[in-house]
Parts: C-alpha cells; sequence; structure tokens
C-alpha cells in the first residue's frame, strides 16, 4: 500500500481547526466513495494518460489520492475556501491536480476542459441541477451520485430512486452501472458510465 505521508501530515495539520475537512473523511463519505472507485477500477476506465474532471469536488479528500496516477485532474467547486485550502494546504504537493473555483453551470473558459476529460466524476449531484442541463458535447465516462437525503441543508436536488436519477442525465449517457449505497442518513446512487 502507498502510503502518502505528505498528504497525512497536511489533512491532520488542517483538520485541528476546520471540522469540515474531517467531515468530508466520514464514514459515510468513505463507503460511497470506496464503491465509486471500486466501480471504476473494475471497469478499466483510467490509464496514467487520463484526465479526469470532479465537479462540486469539495476538498477532493478520497477521490484525489484515489487516482493520483493520472495525468491531470481538475477539482471544481463553488466554495473558494475550500478549493484554497485543498490546492495550498491538502494538495500543494501533487504536481497533476488543478483547482478552479467556479459553478459547475457557468464554467466559462473551463468549460472546454470537463468536455475533453476522459473521466466525469460527481459526487454531488443532490448539491446542484441535473447533470443533463450542462449540455456536453463529450465521449467521457461518467460518474454520478445522488441520494434521497432531502432534510439535510444544500441538498436542493435529491433523488427518490435509481430511475428518479437517471431521468437527470443526457440522451446519450449509456449506463454501464447502477449501484445503491445505504448511508445511516439514507441511499446514496451511483451511476457509471459513458456519453455516446
Amino acid at each position: 500500500m502507498d502510503i502518502d505521508l505528505q498528504l497525512f501530515k497536511n489533512i491532520m495539520a488542517e483538520s485541528r481547526h476546520n471540522s469540515d475537512l474531517l467531515d468530508s473523511f466520514s464514514p459515510n463519505q468513505f463507503k460511497s466513495k470506496e464503491r465509486l472507485i471500486k466501480h471504476i477500477r473494475d471497469q478499466l476506465i483510467l490509464k496514467t494518460s487520463s484526465e479526469i474532471v470532479i465537479l462540486g469536488g469539495w476538498y477532493g479528500s478520497i477521490l484525489i489520492p484515489a487516482f493520483k496516477e493520472v495525468k491531470k485532474i481538475t477539482l471544481i467547486d463553488l466554495d473558494d475556501n475550500v478549493i484554497r485550502i485543498a490546492k495550498n494546504r491538502l494538495f500543494n504537493h501533487y504536481k497533476n491536480v488543478d483547482f478552479i473555483t467556479a459553478d459547475v453551470f457557468d464554467l466559462g473558459k473551463h468549460f472546454q476542459r470537463v468536455e475533453k476529460s476522459d473521466l466525469i466524476i460527481n459526487t454531488s449531484c443532490e448539491h446542484m441541477r441535473p447533470m443533463k442541463e450542462l449540455n456536453l458535447n463529450t465521449k467521457a465516462y461518467f460518474a454520478y451520485q445522488s441520494n434521497n437525503m432531502l432534510s439535510i441543508e444544500g441538498h436542493i436536488n435529491c433523488v427518490y430512486d435509481l430511475n428518479d436519477f437517471k431521468k437527470q442525465l443526457p440522451d446519450n449517457a449509456k449506463i454501464l452501472i447502477e449501484d445503491e449505497i445505504k448511508d445511516d442518513r439514507g441511499i446514496r446512487f451511483l451511476l457509471i458510465g459513458k456519453y455516446e
């Protein structure tokens, strides 16, 4: 097992005064992202030459280290404070990661980066409009998660089940994997597939 001691030290230093960062490593977060990572690995979607975009990525706590071998990871989040912490305090020693503060639905010059990526990940679909509204023109793979946890603050677009979640995808999204992950607050829904 390859342990990134520098990342571990960075997390320990930051988490002493940042409980939000600790929440990004909660058992529920690990469980849902671990399943997503396993499915992506099992499908052999990624190569070392791959480029990944993570939409609504928060700190990137679990996903960035999980895919650190790829050519490029771009994490996009609306919260500038989270982006600054991730970029300058957590992953400052990762040379293949870009951090962008932006609304996923108003990316401007960064939109092409999403369309040209090999894999688009969004584990926070419940925090934003449906993915079909991005109007992507891409052949990329995708891995999207949402949930049915309506009572959590900031959850503006929860889904009731996998079928409800599928309706939020564009017509050219071919689903390869569907999964449900039980959480102590509800169910997380996972869809992995490819734009055609």
